[in-house]
C-alpha cells in the first residue's frame, strides 16, 4: 500500500473509532519508521491537498488528523480499485461491445 493510503487509512480509522478529530504523530503510523522520507513527503502532499490537517502538540511535535470537512474525499481515496466507477463503465462498455459482436 502506498504511503498516502497508509496514512489516510490510519487517520480515518482513528477518526471513526473516536467519533471526532484525533491527532496523531506521523512517526506513530505504521511504516513511517522504515521509510521516513517517503512518508514525510506523503504527509506534505496530503497537507497541501487539505485531506489532512496538522498542528503542534504540547511538546512542539507535529501531529496530523484527517480533515473532517473532506472525509468524503478521503473515503474516495481509500476505496478499492475494483469499486471505482470508471472501471465499471469500461467493463460495461466492453460487455456491450462483446454482446453486439456475438449477434
Amino acid at each position: 500500500m502506498s504511503p498516502k493510503k497508509t496514512i489516510l487509512k490510519e487517520l480515518a480509522r482513528a477518526h471513526e473509532q473516536s467519533a471526532e478529530t484525533t491527532f496523531t504523530r506521523p512517526a506513530a503510523i505504521a511504516g513511517f519508521s522504515r521509510e521516513p522520507g517517503k512518508y514525510q513527503k506523503a504527509v506534505n502532499e496530503l497537507l497541501q491537498a487539505r485531506l489532512i490537517e496538522g498542528r503542534k502538540d504540547s511538546e512542539g511535535h507535529m501531529t496530523i488528523a484527517v480533515n473532517a470537512n473532506r472525509l468524503g474525499e478521503v473515503r474516495k481515496q481509500l476505496r478499492p480499485a475494483w469499486s471505482h466507477p470508471a472501471l465499471w463503465s469500461v467493463v460495461l462498455l466492453a460487455a456491450a461491445a462483446g454482446a453486439i459482436l456475438l449477434m
